[in-house]
């Protein structure tokens, strides 16, 4: 499949292009619309009906206030606490009639006396009056009458809803106490208000919401609804067909759940909502079939036709060889300009093309042998000093005074304590080779190392023409300890190079002998940059860490010194060809070049960090992890 679009004409990968961007802006479109917008209709349904439930709810609440309300004014009236004490029979005649529930808009009224003795008391059911008894919240057995016909402080009360024999009822209920809220308590005044469907009617019209009420046991009868968790979230929304349901559990007055009101709100913003996308959507796509055509027909006649003209021209030269064979294009543009600009390139080509080859192998060349004498400079600067310790050493011989000892000793008449001092600094000359001795052959060692690595070098280079270096498992710790002799043993005193013990837990696949220059070469640089900066204390620590990119297991080594470090734009140009931080005449500006060119080569890479000037900097080499054995 990808090899028939590589072959496709140009025309064609463009009309097909335009066709997927279309389809895709089409697909785009509709989703957002129908994943976003209709979304955000329908949301607004939602969040009207749960605030038509809210309004519902808050209008039942506002009736019980007012409810409460006109039981306390009732209550706290001297007239009805002298009634009930027995000393104003006459309110019964002028208060406690029909009449009274009709204009107070109650369904019944009570009154009680104290040890809940019932004085008075009315139930009207479609204007008609039963015994109050029909309720049955009155009996002496039921949990209601308790809170209602009885109180024993003067802030009791109580309010809310209660499920009676005859449907649920607003019920508010207060001591009877004297007009100034003061005691004592002569009983109990009760009110309450049927849930009928009269008055969810009324309720209905004032908050304009189609609202009703359901028992709770006959609500989860009929629908699979999880009561407990309405009555744990409060409000619980369905969405069935052009209608959005809201549920809500009322308590009664003990709290427990005895109603569901139930809400339907239409949903008319989402009917509006869907007809907002269909036009919508309906608008884009013939927007987008308008201007795919256009584009089309503009990139066909300005682009397209002369490009394939060009195309044709170029495959004539190609075949011919006539490189003096020009196409001329009737257009002022761009792509004019170009085929022009062709016809007077392809007669300069031939002679361009082996200048740069040539030109390409002497850079080739040049950059080569700057490259291995740079990195055998690196290698002989430990060795140079290395040397300059052992002709040092030599010397030490010649300073000590044996010979002059030896001499006093055979002497008959050298005294006792004088040959005693004589035998100890023979013993301590011999103590003082002894060390030198040991070091110089610690400095033997070294040189001897860095010959190899000369040697090595040299070796690798001769092989480089012909043979690809192999690759190699290596473990890091190896190379990195070997690449730390670069250092001068006279300035470790100075300079704390701290090698994280767990390097020989990292292995990478790499060329041992390139690895082993690129970090001597970058260990190198880190000293020198420390020197530069004339720090009392020098530090360089050298870390691995396991790393994945492009899903490649790779090893991230790190060189990290307290050095000059370098700024943003000093940073950009460290792995430059012939770009040196160091001072001119000290450097060939080629060994962090030559090192991003070998880690390259290695399918690694190499980068740089530093805070800024002064602030040391961490160079990073990223090699592919060694595989297997």
């Amino acid at each position: 499949m990808s090899k028939t679009l590589e072959n496709m004409p140009l025309q064609r990968k463009v009309f097909l292009t335009l066709l997927l961007v279309f389809a895709t802006f089409s697909a785009l479109s509709y989703t957002i619309l129908t994943g976003v917008i209709s979304p955000a209709f329908d949301d607004l349904d939602v969040s009207m009906a749960q605030t038509n439930l809210i309004r519902a709810e808050r209008a039942i609440q506002s009736d019980i206030q007012n409810l409460e309300a006109v039981t306390a004014d009732w209550a706290f009236w001297d007239d009805i606490h002298d009634y009930v004490r027995g000393i104003n029979p006459g309110f019964k005649k002028g208060n406690l009639d029909r009449p009274t529930l009709t204009n107070l808009g109650l369904d019944v009224m009570a009154v009680y006396a104290l040890e809940r003795e019932l004085l008075w008391g009315q139930l009207r059911i479609d204007d008609e009056e039963h015994p109050i008894e029909e309720l049955g919240i009155f009996a002496p057995d039921d949990p209601a009458s308790g809170v209602l016909t009885a109180h024993d402080r003067l802030e009791s009360q109580t309010v809310g809803i209660v499920g009676t024999a005859l449907g649920p009822m607003l019920i508010s209920s207060r001591p009877i106490l004297h007009s100034d809220d003061s005691g004592p308590i002569a009983g109990a005044l009760v009110m309450g208000q049927f849930m009928n469907e009269a008055h969810m009617a009324r309720l209905a019209q004032r908050t304009e919401v189609d609202l009703h009420w359901r028992l709770l046991e006959r609500f989860a009868a009929n629908h699979n609804i999880d009561l407990r968790a309405i009555a744990d979230a409060g409000i619980h929304l369905e969405t069935t067909g052009s209608i959005v349901s809201g549920f809500m559990v009322l308590p009664d007055i003990f709290g427990e759940p005895l109603l569901v009101l139930h809400a339907d709100t239409p949903r008319r913003i989402s009917v509006l909502g869907e007809q907002t996308v269909n036009v919508a959507m309906l608008f884009l796509v013939v927007t987008g079939v308008c201007v795919t055509i256009a584009i089309w027909y503009l990139l066909r006649g300005s682009i397209l036709t002369p490009i394939e003209k060009l195309v044709r021209h170029i495959k004539t030269i190609r075949k011919s060889g006539d490189l003096s064979h020009r196409l001329t294009l009737n257009s002022g543009d761009e792509i004019g300009a170009l085929a022009e600009e062709f016809g007077d390139l392809t007669s300069e080509v031939h002679e361009a093309r082996k200048a740069l080859l040539y030109q390409s192998f002497k850079a080739g060349k040049a950059d080569t042998a700057a490259e291995v004498l740079h990195n055998i400079r690196n290698a002989m600067t430990p060795m140079i000093n290395g040397l300059d310790r052992l002709a040092k050493s030599f010397k030490i011989a010649d300073e000590l005074r044996v010979d002059e000892a030896t001499r006093q000793l055979s002497n008959p008449d050298c005294p006792a304590e004088r040959a005693g001092k004589f035998i100890e600094y023979i013993d301590a000359s011999f103590a003082r080779i002894k060390s030198v001795n040991k070091e110089a052959g610690e400095d033997m060692n070294v040189v001897r190392s860095q010959a190899r690595q000369v040697e090595a070098i040299l070796a690798d280079q001769e092989k480089f023409a012909n043979v690809v270096p192999v690759e190699e498992n290596i473990v890091v710790d190896e190379v990195v300890g070997e690449a730390a002799h670069v250092i001068p043993k006279k300035a470790r005193k100075n300079i704390e190079v701290e090698v994280d013990q767990n390097l020989i837990r990292y292995r990478v696949r790499a060329h041992r002998i390139g690895l082993l220059q690129v970090l001597g070469n970058l260990i190198l640089n880190a000293y020198e940059s420390i020197e530069r900066d004339k720090k009392l204390k020098g530090h360089i620590a050298l870390s691995a860490l396991d790393t994945v990119v492009d899903d490649k297991p790779m090893v991230r080594l790190t060189v990290r010194d307290n050095g000059t470090g370098f700024d943003e734009d000093m940073g950009r140009c460290l792995f430059q060809r012939g770009y040196s931080s160091k001072s001119k005449g000290s450097a060939t500006g080629l060994g962090l070049h030559w090192c991003a060119n070998a880690v390259a080569g290695m399918g690694g890479r190499i980068s740089a960090e530093s805070l800024g000037a002064g602030q040391g900097a961490e160079f990073h080499v990223l090699l592919p992890a060694a595989q297997g054995g």
